[in-house]
């Protein structure tokens, strides 16, 4: 694979390339934060698909951040997928856990990594000038600034990658799934070479600053 996504759609398509051989093993899949269910164009019809989300159009309408359990037995599905997703709950240790919990093999988490907005905001790149969007995102960052008026969604935590290995590594075992694929998206990205050179410079020098994405898929120790 030599290109990552840009939109919720791609995002959908990128995951199943990547983890198709996991995926393909999967008698069933749930989809966390599904929204219009673009994951399930890319699942076999042969892989029972749900989707839960708080909007578009998923099979379960679900608030996590008002869940005390997810309604689903333990080791329901063969994989769970949450993408793009955790960062946005108040809720996260609990729904972290409830991930696990549901999934009998495999769960794939995706998450930002927010100090990768700092380079940006350093050189004074503001996210946009229009007015409308400023109204719901920050002058520098989509999800971590100030916005003019009260914002629909928002990140609820700043974290760098290494954080978030942390946080991973810890709560999966207490749930007996192990950590087997870390990575961030920097080898699926196209780069110029001096491009390439100074971003491997600044990745020996702190990762956090140079990874964007944090990508996981966790294994559970049957």
């Amino acid at each position: 694979m030599n290109w990552f996504y840009k939109s919720r759609e791609e995002r959908s398509r990128w995951l199943t390339e990547r983890f198709g051989s996991q995926i393909s093993k999967s008698e069933s899949l749930l989809d966390v934060g599904c929204y219009n269910q673009y994951l399930k164009e890319f699942v076999s019809d042969k892989i029972k698909y749900t989707g839960i989300d708080i909007a578009g159009k998923p099979d379960i309408f679900i608030n996590l951040d008002e869940i005390e359990k997810l309604p689903f037995n333990n080791n329901q599905f063969d994989t769970v997928i949450c993408a793009d997703v955790l960062e946005h709950l108040e809720n996260i240790h609990l729904v972290f856990d409830e991930l696990c919990r549901i999934s009998a093999k495999y769960v794939i988490i995706t998450l930002p990594n927010s100090y990768s907005i700092i380079p940006e905001f350093l050189k004074g790149k503001k996210y946009t000038k229009k007015q409308d969007k400023l109204k719901q995102f920050g002058k520098y960052s989509k999800f971590y600034g100030l916005p003019l008026e009260k914002p629909e969604d928002r990140h609820r935590w700043f974290f760098a990658f290494d954080e978030a290995h942390d946080f991973i590594e810890y709560r999966s075992k207490k749930s007996n799934f192990t950590i087997d694929i870390i990575e961030s998206e920097y080898k699926y990205e196209k780069k110029s070479f001096f491009a390439g050179m100074f971003f491997s410079i600044l990745r020996k020098i702190n990762k956090n600053l140079v990874y964007k994405n944090i990508i996981v898929l966790l294994k559970f120790n049957s």
